[in-house]
């Protein structure tokens, strides 16, 4: 089996309750990467009309991941698979999905927030 990296872009659909699946979504992914499997990384990101000095509770738009898969077809099958999906956040029918090497990385120094 041959893995490859993807970017992957996930929107959330309009009735996302994110914050609540977000625990969910979480115990997943620290499950799979303790295999080593899936995520590489991965956040959210916000909708583009927040003001960039607004802080707290912002609204979501979606997800951005680097996923290790076979192909594209294999990171569909692991998008569904995550609460995210199962739960109503993310609209996996458009998702974006790039081939992508990761080049160096640098540690983030700073605590993360939950």
């Amino acid at each position: 089996m041959t893995l490859s990296e993807f970017f992957v872009i996930v929107p959330d659909l309009p009735t996302a309750k994110r914050s609540e699946v977000r625990s969910r979504h979480l115990a997943h992914v620290a499950e799979r990467m303790a295999k080593g499997e899936f995520y590489r990384q991965g956040g959210a990101y916000c909708s583009p009309e927040i003001p960039s000095e607004q802080v707290g509770d912002v609204p979501y738009a979606g997800s951005a991941l680097t996923v290790v898969a076979e192909d594209e077809e294999d990171v569909k099958r692991q998008l569904v698979n995550d609460p995210y999906f199962r739960e109503g956040v993310w609209d996996v029918e458009k998702a974006r999905i790039f081939h992508f090497k990761t080049g160096d990385t640098v540690p983030i120094n700073y605590p993360l927030q939950q």
